[in-house]
């Protein structure tokens, strides 16, 4: 039987949802994070590019079907659903509408998933 050599699906679906998470990270939170904190050096922006370049990372070693990768991405997908309960539930950063926060957490519980299922697919 011939065997395919492209991507398994479950390794296609995290490297896709950590693309968007890092398109996302570049669009809408680097710029916001610049408005906050007024300057580029501030450790607010210091820590989104960090995360970028971790998904960057995470992308580049799933795509190489490198086990690690996922792990990464795992442990970008939890922050992904902490992230808006530290800001928008601990630190009362207003957020409208409200139940916004909803739409970061599943799409944190959707790469965590994702990266796991990659993960299992690639460890075999």
């Amino acid at each position: 039987m011939f065997k395919s050599k492209r991507l398994p699906m479950e390794v296609q679906a995290a490297a896709g949802l950590i693309l968007i998470q890092l398109a996302h990270k570049l669009v809408a939170e680097l710029p916001g994070a610049m408005t906050t904190a007024g300057t580029a050096t501030h450790p607010m922006v210091f820590a989104v590019v960090t995360l970028s370049a971790a998904y960057v990372l995470a992308f580049v070693t799933c795509l190489f079907r490198i086990h690690w990768g996922f792990i990464i991405g795992i442990v970008l997908g939890i922050e992904i659903i902490f992230q808006p309960i530290i800001f928008h539930v601990i630190m009362r950063i207003p957020k409208e509408p409200p139940y916004y926060i909803l739409f970061p957490i599943l799409q944190g519980i959707l790469v965590t998933y994702f990266c796991w299922l990659g993960y299992r697919a690639v460890k075999g």
